[in-house]
């Protein structure tokens, strides 16, 4: 994985869900979203949904709903997408 495609995907994670903003609170480092576990921001289906969505379209690939599934952080997604890529 490039430094380049866990970036892109914590933007796109913190534009997608609202973390960008204050309506979700205290700012929170790139890093602790690469690493904690997806689950444990709170965030709906419909978010993540979306999320997965706009990563797929910024790195034009087709992510397996299994493998996406069985993500459990920000960097597995990012993992993810660069083996996709390849």
């Amino acid at each position: 994985m490039t430094d380049d495609t866990a970036t892109a995907c914590v933007e796109i994670f913190r534009r997608t869900t609202g973390l960008d903003t204050s309506r979700r609170g205290v700012a929170m480092s790139d890093e602790h979203i690469l690493s904690a576990p997806i689950d444990s921001f709170a965030i709906d289906s419909l978010e993540t949904m979306e999320f997965i969505m706009a990563v797929e379209d910024r790195f034009n690939v087709e992510l397996n709903e299994e493998a996406v599934n069985a993500c459990r952080s920000i960097a597995d997604l990012a993992q993810l997408v660069a083996a996709a890529r390849v």
